[in-house]
């Protein structure tokens, strides 16, 4: 059976199509998968990146104010057995 060009470029043309169609469900898709995911996160106590980021910046300089504290402490002791 012979396949004429015109018939090609028909289902050419509706393959084409079908592919746009399904990256506009896709695009849909993703963004409506966004949502819900955003919403479900929200019921829950996240913390984003750059918060954690902050904490983790504070409790360093704590620990480091506490270092030298206790040396501070160590320092004061001495002197008064001394």
């Amino acid at each position: 059976m012979a396949v004429d060009s015109k018939t090609l470029d028909d289902i050419s043309e509706k393959i084409a199509s079908g592919i746009k169609m399904l990256g506009g469900v896709k695009m849909g898709a993703e963004a409506q998968i966004q949502n819900i995911v955003e919403g479900a996160l929200a019921h829950f106590d996240v913390v984003t990146h750059e918060r954690m980021e902050v904490q983790e910046a504070m409790l360093k300089k704590a620990r480091e104010d506490l270092q030298k504290m206790e040396e501070r402490i160590a320092t004061l002791e001495a002197q008064l057995k001394g």
